[in-house]
């Protein structure tokens, strides 16, 4: 970037000091009164430069500290070569003026370490992309005692069996249940065999399996805990 604003300043006095030696040409008393509006540029050029003995943050030996960046090399050195070749210019107008013509061969010097350091740089590793976690499994909870109390409730208002069934079918899917709650539910069938049908649609909404045994207090037949026992062991969907 030093050499970059070096470059800048150095172009700037270029036309300045080429405007101030037409002028001695012209006319002497025209040259004393913008002499020092013409000499800024060199003078602010000349602020750009390193003290002796100096080392800017670029130079071997001195790592940089700032934060690394990502450029395309091929860009970057076509931009250095434009600026190089600006300064080739500058400096075959400057010949009459030593000063500016050292500065120009050093703002030049400056840009070719640039230039060695682009091009030896390593290349920048990219860090892969890290896929996004996944989304957070929604907690189950069981029915809350407030609907189960409801849901009882619907189940006993309807006078048949099958009535009954098909209210639970429409609430079971929704809902999760815990082994003491589903046998609050099988005490509104009358018959075991209902109560099997029930356990049918309650039995992938269970969340406590390993209390699954209390079930069979709720049947009376031998036939239908044998069929609770196949339901049981079925997989959850």
């Amino acid at each position: 970037m030093r050499a970059v604003l070096i470059a800048v300043a150095a172009l700037l006095a270029v036309p300045a000091l080429a405007q101030n030696n037409k002028g001695k040409a012209e006319d002497t008393s025209k040259v004393r009164v913008e002499a020092p509006a013409q000499a800024q540029p060199a003078a602010q050029a000349e602020s750009f430069r390193p003290s002796p003995g100096s080392s800017g943050p670029n130079t071997p030996g001195h790592p940089s500290s700032g934060t690394p960046v990502v450029m395309d090399r091929e860009a970057l050195m076509r931009q250095l070569a434009g600026i190089n070749e600006k300064l080739a210019q500058a400096t075959g107008r400057a010949k009459k003026d030593k000063q500016l013509q050292k500065l120009l061969d050093d703002a030049r010097g400056e840009l070719k370490e640039v230039g060695r350091q682009v091009t030896h740089a390593p290349l920048a590793r990219m860090e892969p992309s890290r896929p996004p976690p996944p989304p957070p499994q929604p907690t189950v909870q069981p029915i809350t005692e407030a609907m189960l109390r409801s849901l009882v409730s619907a189940i006993r208002n309807e006078p048949f069996a099958d009535d009954q069934l098909a209210v639970l079918e429409e609430a079971a899917p929704t809902q999760y249940f815990l082994v003491a709650q589903a046998q609050q539910l099988l005490r509104t069938f009358s018959f075991s065999r209902d109560r099997v049908k029930a356990m049918r649609l309650l039995r992938p909404r269970l969340l406590d399996l390993e209390n699954s045994f209390k079930l069979y207090e709720s049947f009376d037949h031998a036939s239908d805990k044998d069929e609770l026992k196949r339901i049981l062991a079925t997989p959850t969907p």
